[in-house]
């Protein structure tokens, strides 16, 4: 047989190969039941319900919705501005405090709602601090990363429950949900072959890590264009670096948008299959394989200059204490409202705030 054939007849097989798993049913972290996905304006129950948001111009002109988003956009919207979003796809992305060697109180460490705007073409990430003091339906009042363990107490679904918590929060629909822990996070970066991350301020930090001879391992970056492994990523997304969880979610978020980058890569589409095996066995989603696939294949189309990263921070929530003593922050309603209606004209995700000032490298040494 010549080169030529056996190439075609290889090829061929790859495709049915590849055809036949993306076919596969969903797939669920072990022992979690499948999430419903949360449709695009639903509604929680009536006594749930936030005030509706107001409808205020977008800051991006429409532009025809991709053909393969299943959303079928009025007419008239290819000639007005839009509302925010009236017309997005909000994706609930929750990274678990699991450690790849053990250990971890299974928390929710960082939780992002990717928001997919239609007309526009944009996307935007929004960084929710893990402290954030939330109503959790049938259970009081409690930060928001227990949520998930709440669910798993009572039987319920995750996912489901802090997309709905996210929703009586901000006032947006969740349409799905994905949550992986630190291990899978590590194995993605390296089935990747690393990633680059911007770097802005020098950080050095300490981790345990029974995987190392000492049982620690050291976190030590120079400013600017790094390139990490998995391990170097999940230290850089976990250090509390300027003591604070509003810098670190930029970091979270700038780690975000350089797999984005490395996905773009013309040589990355051979390495796909062997990201997504990474998913398998520890993923929890309602997305089944194909729809992981089209995720990732809707993220390359947003053009870099439309992508924008939102954090919630000092200026959208308050400092409060319990009444046993809990340091957490409550949501404040408006700020929020406000700042959700400047999503698309936020900054790239990651970049650190204008007139920001590096804290010291070894900051974050001994700060828990």
């Amino acid at each position: 047989m010549s080169r030529f054939r056996w190439r075609l007849l290889s090829v061929f097989v790859f495709a049915l190969v590849l055809f036949r798993w993306l076919a596969a049913r969903p797939y669920h972290h072990s022992g979690s039941p499948p999430a419903p996905a949360i449709q695009p304006g639903s509604s929680p129950p009536p006594s749930l319900v936030m005030p509706p948001r107001p409808s205020v111009s977008a800051v991006s002109p429409p532009a025809p919705a991709p053909a393969s988003s299943g959303l079928q956009l009025p007419a008239a919207v290819a000639s007005a501005n839009t509302p925010p979003f009236e017309y997005t796809d909000n994706y609930l992305l929750v990274g678990l405090d699991c450690r790849p060697f053990g250990g971890g109180a299974g928390l929710s460490d960082s939780i992002l709602v990717a928001v997919f705007d239609e007309p526009s073409g944009a996307l935007g990430l929004i960084s929710i601090p893990r402290d954030l003091w939330v109503d959790i339906p049938g259970h009081g009042q409690d930060r928001i990363n227990t949520v998930m363990n709440v669910a798993r107490r009572d039987g319920l679904d995750p996912l489901e429950l802090l997309g709905r918590v996210l929703e009586n929060t901000l006032g947006l629909p969740i349409a799905h949900a994905l949550a992986i822990d630190i291990g899978v996070f590590e194995r993605a970066v390296d089935a990747l072959g690393g990633v680059t991350v911007d770097v802005p301020c020098p950080i050095v930090d300490n981790f345990i890590d029974p995987r190392e001879p000492s049982g620690h391992r050291k976190l030590d970056l120079a400013a600017g264009a790094v390139r990490m492994d998995g391990v170097t990523a999940a230290m850089y997304a976990r250090s509390r670096h300027g003591r604070s969880d509003f810098s670190r979610a930029r970091r979270q978020q700038a780690i975000l948008l350089g797999m984005r980058r490395e996905l773009s890569h013309t040589g990355t589409l051979l390495r796909l299959p062997a990201l997504f095996s990474q998913f398998v066995d520890s993923v929890e989603t309602d997305l089944r394989r194909v729809d992981l696939l089209a995720l990732a294949q809707r993220l390359l189309r947003v053009d870099a200059r439309h992508l924008h990263g939102l954090v919630l921070g000092v200026e959208q929530t308050r400092p409060f204490q319990t009444q046993d003593g809990k340091a957490v922050l409550r949501p404040d309603a408006a700020a929020i409202e406000g700042a959700l209606d400047k999503l698309f004209a936020a900054p790239t995700p990651g970049v650190a705030l204008a007139g920001s000032v590096c804290p010291k490298a070894d900051v974050a040494l001994g700060s828990g």
